[in-house]
């Protein structure tokens, strides 16, 4: 998964490699349905509003945070049980965070007991706050990540072949010294996949578990990287011209190298970043903040806007599985317990969870909702 327990050098989003949808710069004054020149744009050139944006009846927004008497959604909240195990995990595991929390935890606790109805919030003394959002109208851009299972043996044998690594003490390989055998013969090999691209996207996630057939999954967590600067893939094919940039996704990406073995190792070595791994043993999932995630109870954020250990009310567009907008959005509360470079300011990247669906999913995540920071 995405855990990245070393900021300054973590790799955060697959998104960040297969181009995120960002801010359309300063937002008009006023969004006029009727005149679509006017409208915020993403990256891509598309219409926000196919992936959950939402203008009709809202106001511009200057402040990254504005208090609002009560939440414009009156839906229930899905998660209650997963929420509050994500709170019992942050007071088993960050002495700090909930020492920095610990009124604000107790508060909404009690409100998410008595039901977590959105109208009773100032019953419980919980003040929300509303995100601007990346264009100003409070449409949050919200991706995806997830713990990978590879599938690999302790030794290299028939298909498995392409070596996981772990620390050497020599870091300044670039990837392709390293796939050219740099490390060979160290002792330094954690497992052998069957798939080179499986191997990258693991590095990407920054920890996954490995499956080496004999029914148990092991988590290998982030240990560190090489200190050469990353270089997004997707980017590059949509520059070289392999993949439209509107049909840019995770999948994308694996399809492209499915359909060009002969061509994988190329394009990834365009990237000489490489993380390293390390076993351990606890199994759990951990965030930057060293808390285990709890699957769409968790959120990584950039710490300059959302701290770690904030709760926040989450508007979370409802997609299909090719990743259209069904129109609706359901209401998660998470806390923001990770980190990443491809996550600035009014971007939120929710954890998904473990497996091929996870995956699926997060890889297809490039879709807006509101966030209340709840206080």
């Amino acid at each position: 998964m995405k855990f990245r327990q070393n900021l300054a050098i973590k790799i955060l989003s697959v998104m960040a490699a297969v181009s995120v949808l960002a801010s359309c710069g300063s937002a008009p004054s006023k969004v006029s349905s009727k005149n679509n020149s006017s409208m915020p744009r993403t990256a891509t050139g598309d219409d926000p509003q196919k992936f959950g944006a939402k203008y009709s009846g809202r106001n511009y927004q200057q402040a990254i945070l504005s208090p609002v008497a009560s939440v414009d959604n009156r839906s229930a909240v899905v998660n209650q049980g997963d929420f509050l195990t994500q709170l019992t995990n942050v007071r088993d595991y960050s002495s700090s965070l909930t020492n920095r929390f610990a009124a604000n935890y107790g508060k909404i606790t009690n409100w998410v007991l008595a039901g977590a109805n959105v109208n009773e919030l100032s019953q419980y003394g919980i003040n929300p706050q509303i995100m601007k959002g990346f264009d100003g109208y409070q449409n949050v851009l919200m991706t995806g990540y997830y713990s990978p299972v590879i599938h690999a043996r302790r030794t290299a044998q028939g298909q498995y072949q392409h070596p996981i690594y772990a620390m050497p003490s020599y870091k300044r390989y670039s990837r392709a010294e390293i796939y050219n055998g740099a490390l060979a013969g160290q002792g330094l090999e954690l497992a052998y996949s069957d798939s080179m691209m499986d191997n990258f996207l693991l590095g990407v996630q920054g920890s996954g578990y490995v499956d080496y057939g004999d029914g148990n999954l092991n988590y290998l967590a982030y240990a560190g990287q090489n200190g050469y600067k990353y270089q997004a893939v997707g980017r590059l094919l949509v520059e070289d011209g392999e993949i439209p940039k509107e049909k840019m996704s995770i999948q994308a990406i694996r399809e492209w190298g499915k359909a060009n073995p002969s061509r994988v190792r190329e394009l990834l070595e365009r990237n000489p970043s490489y993380v390293f791994f390390k076993n351990d043993p606890t199994g759990k999932v951990k965030g930057s903040a060293g808390v285990p995630l709890v699957p769409m109870a968790a959120v990584a954020s950039d710490r300059n806007v959302i701290p770690s250990g904030t709760v926040l009310l989450v508007e979370v567009p409802d997609i299909d599985n090719n990743g259209n907008w069904m129109g609706t959005h359901k209401l998660h509360l998470m806390v923001a317990l990770d980190v990443g470079g491809a996550v600035n300011g009014h971007h939120f990247d929710l954890y998904r969870g473990i497996g091929d669906q996870a995956g699926h999913i997060a890889g297809l995540s490039k879709h807006y909702g509101r966030v209340w920071v709840l206080q």
